[in-house]
């Protein structure tokens, strides 16, 4: 059989491109291919048209940019050629022979008058050339970004997009420059506001294509990769053991061209997120930033929200069990993030994305999913618990809803201990501890969009605690036991406080430790005047109605009765100084400092100011049962006046005064076995002050005369009380300043009473020592003494 004749060769003509004899060699690579001729003839008359279309624009706004150009030149060229008649007339002027004396004046002054319009005419050509120049450049760029983009999208409609992150480095690249441009427009021509702002919008318009299309490309990739791993082998139970994971980490999996695809699709994002990141800062310039929110890593975000996603339907099998729920988060969380600081935080430090941590970003991604889930699911559930439980009857039923309640915060507390332990474990700073940054990495965060639950949380912490506390405050034990090595704030003794407030303090302890995780010093402020204040308040009611018992049944006369008000003043005492001690802590002093307790001051400050009232009722009304005794022992003593002129030798005491100063001294002993040495001083001072006013007040009213044996009767009756006082004081006469200077104006010689002419003087009364009287009470008792002939 003959073979076939070969087809005969066409000739190329001349006018074919190389690259059109490849497209066509693409095209027709067999005789069959040729029926699809009118298909590649459409397409070809399909992208001329796109072609031409692109052609024609690009003219147009050729032509407007050099029509503007031109203008712009025609102004600088009239202005400059003025320019140089004016110096061409100048210099005709001035060289003219002859007349260069003449005109030497007129050309200064025409100088000076033509110079500052000169210079301001340059300087306008000046602007209107780098204005021309400024926007021709961004025109550009800005045409470039836009052909990219055009393009990208283009690919992508055809489904050829292997080359589309090479073109987003591409258009990402323009981007740059643009915005560098822009920020030297801003820093040295503010003035330009409608070029930048034109071009914001155009940039703009390319951001909105362009950062979509780099998400899809990228989700695509890790779809690819196999992101994200499946959940379903997960073992919780070695969530806490020192196992190697069994989750499989596609990114560590990674290799060859998909490690190289992988890489340039994450730098992609991040120089997006960069310059997004630069534009804002440029464009919030000059306002205040401080309430900006913080924007999350976008590649961390693509990472964690399909694995979240996959999570969810685990998630949603354990709502009565959350404690599966934080193990998975937490395994989940720990798997991955040494891939975070292995793979991915070299890719984000050399796309120059300033402050973000991967393994920092990584963590607050689960933590924020965590928390999304916690407020959808399992706190609503825990809210309809808590109502179910008090519309009904039963305790029991309500004591589990509140220890369901409780037992969820623990694993939330515990949960974000374990994951910021993650952080801090590497040795690295926590970067992010100001509450806006805190609230990112804590799952408490629920608590700080919903105030109500906290509310709901501290009322259950306060109930708690106040519930164990009751019974230990109804045990008298507690009330007579003494708290072993107890120490005042501003002393060495013992406070003799009794052991339920070591009870108190152990429960207020504990809500203070509950409150510090909360991510916000407001809510933590809060929650404590919730749960806090409300148990100082019910303890001072406790203590105060001990002491009213203690009055009404024996008017505090008895031992029992002091011993039992002397415990409450040491209970307030010592519950006041741990306070004024706790609230010098930094935790609360960035509550004062943010000023979120009120006018107050500090977050116990209105507790402390009430125990100290307490404190101050109770000290007065002793003092006051004490002088009321000693007033009544010594009534007689006081109306008898002729005592104070009696002579004798050896003057006796009397036993009326000996009764009394026994009587203080035994009430002020039993005070000091039983009451704290700072309240305990406070009360014997103003025994002191008391019998002082009182003493003095009875002896000399009335004028009656004073001779020399009633003086002695009188020094040495107040000698015995004097000496009461002396186990708590050197000098017990100081305290008694009435009666020790009335006593000493007695004692003044005669003689140096005629010699001195002004008594009433207070010079004269200061140089004898007088300080606390009068000068007509000091009058009176000179004039009052007799002298013995």
């Amino acid at each position: 059989m003959e073979a076939a004749a070969p087809s005969p060769l066409l000739h190329s003509p001349p006018h074919i491109t190389p690259e059109l004899r490849r497209f066509l060699d693409v095209r027709f690579r067999s005789p069959a291919d040729l029926a699809a001729a009118a298909d590649v003839e459409a397409e070809i008359r399909g992208r001329c048209a796109e072609l031409e279309s692109s052609v024609a624009e690009l003219s147009a706004r050729l032509a407007d940019v050099v029509a503007a150009y031109s203008s712009s030149l025609g102004a600088a060229g009239s202005a400059l050629r003025s320019v140089r008649g004016g110096l061409a007339a100048l210099k005709a002027s001035t060289d003219k022979t002859g007349v260069r004396e003449d005109v030497e004046a007129g050309s200064e002054r025409m100088l000076f008058e033509q110079l500052p319009p000169l210079a301001t005419d340059v300087s306008r050509v000046d602007m209107v050339r780098d204005y021309a120049e400024t926007a021709l450049k961004l025109d550009g760029l800005i045409g470039d970004v836009e052909d990219a983009v055009s393009s990208s999208v283009t690919a992508k409609l055809k489904s050829r997009g292997e080359n589309s992150e090479k073109t987003h480095h591409v258009a990402i690249g323009y981007l740059k420059k643009i915005e560098d441009l822009l920020a030297s427009v801003t820093r040295t021509r503010p003035q330009w506001t409608r070029l930048i702002s034109a071009v914001d919008h155009r940039v703009d318009r390319s951001l909105a294509l362009l950062r979509p299309q780099a998400i899809v490309d990228h989700r695509a990739l890790l779809s690819s990769l196999g992101w994200p791993p499946s959940l379903a082998g997960t073992k919780i139970s070695d969530s806490n053991s020192g196992k190697p994971a069994e989750t499989v980490n596609p990114l560590f999996s990674m290799k060859g061209d998909l490690t190289r695809k992988y890489s340039e699709s994450f730098l992609s994002l991040c120089n997006l997120q960069e310059l997004q990141k630069r534009r804002k800062a440029r464009q919030l310039q000059g306002h205040d930033m401080g309430n900006q929110p913080r924007q999350p890593l976008w590649v961390i975000e693509e990472l964690v929200n399909p694995l979240s996603a996959a999570a969810q339907h685990h998630f949603s099998k354990w709502v009565e069990n959350p404690e599966f729920v934080f193990a998975l988060a937490y395994k989940i969380t720990r798997d991955f993030i040494d891939s975070m600081d292995e793979i991915l935080q070299p890719l984000v430090d050399k796309a120059n994305l300033v402050g973000y941590s991967c393994r920092e970003e990584w963590i607050s991604g689960i933590v924020i999913a965590l928390s999304t889930y916690l407020a959808k699911e399992i706190f609503p559930k825990q809210i309809e618990l808590l109502q179910e439980s008090s519309s009904s009857d039963a305790s029991s039923t309500a004591a589990q809803a509140r220890v369901s309640w409780l037992n969820l915060v623990d694993l939330m507390i515990s949960f974000d201990k374990r994951t910021q332990d993650l952080i801090s474990g590497t040795g690295l700073l926590f970067s992010v501890k100001d509450d806006e940054n805190w609230q990112r990495i804590s799952v408490l965060s629920v608590f700080c969009d919903r105030p109500d639950w906290l509310e709901i949380w501290a009322e259950i912490e306060r109930r708690e605690v106040f519930a164990s506390l009751k019974s230990a405050m109804e045990n008298e034990n507690n009330w007579s036991k003494r708290i072993e090595g107890a120490i005042l704030e501003y002393g060495s003794d013992d406070c003799k406080s009794p052991a339920i407030t070591g009870a108190v303090k152990h429960g207020l302890s504990l809500i203070i430790d509950r409150a510090r995780p909360i991510p916000s010093i407001t809510l933590r402020a809060e929650f404590i005047r919730i749960s806090a204040s409300p148990i100082i308040s019910e303890f001072l009611g406790c203590m105060f109605r001990r002491c009213q018992e203690a009055e009404g049944l024996t008017a505090l006369a008895d031992d029992n009765a002091l011993i039992k008000v002397s415990q409450s003043i040491n209970a307030a005492r010592y519950v006041e100084s741990t306070l004024a001690q706790w609230c010098e802590d930094v935790f609360f002093l960035e509550m004062e400092n943010l000023s979120v307790v009120g006018e107050g001051g500090f977050v116990f400050q209105q507790d402390i100011n009430q125990l100290k009232e307490f404190r101050s009722e109770w000290v007065d009304k002793i003092s006051t049962v004490i002088l009321r005794a000693f007033d009544a022992r010594s009534r007689d003593y006081l109306k008898n006046k002729r005592q104070w002129q009696e002579h004798s030798e050896e003057p006796a005491i009397s036993r009326a005064i000996i009764e009394s100063s026994g009587y203080i001294q035994g009430r002020l002993s039993r005070l000091e076995e039983g009451l704290n040495v700072l309240d305990f001083v406070t009360v014997w001072r103003a025994v002191a002050t008391g019998v002082d006013q009182l003493l003095f007040t009875g002896i000399f009213a009335g004028s009656p005369k004073f001779s020399n044996g009633g003086v002695e009767r009188l020094h040495a009756d107040l000698s015995v009380l004097f000496a009461v006082f002396q186990a708590w004081c050197l000098r017990p006469e100081g305290f008694f300043p009435r009666l020790s200077e009335g006593l000493k104006l007695l004692k003044i010689d005669e003689r140096q009473l005629r010699d001195s002419r002004l008594v009433t003087d207070k010079i004269w009364l200061r140089g004898h020592g007088v300080r606390h009287l009068t000068v007509g009470e000091a009058e009176k008792i000179i004039k009052n003494r007799v002298y013995d002939a």
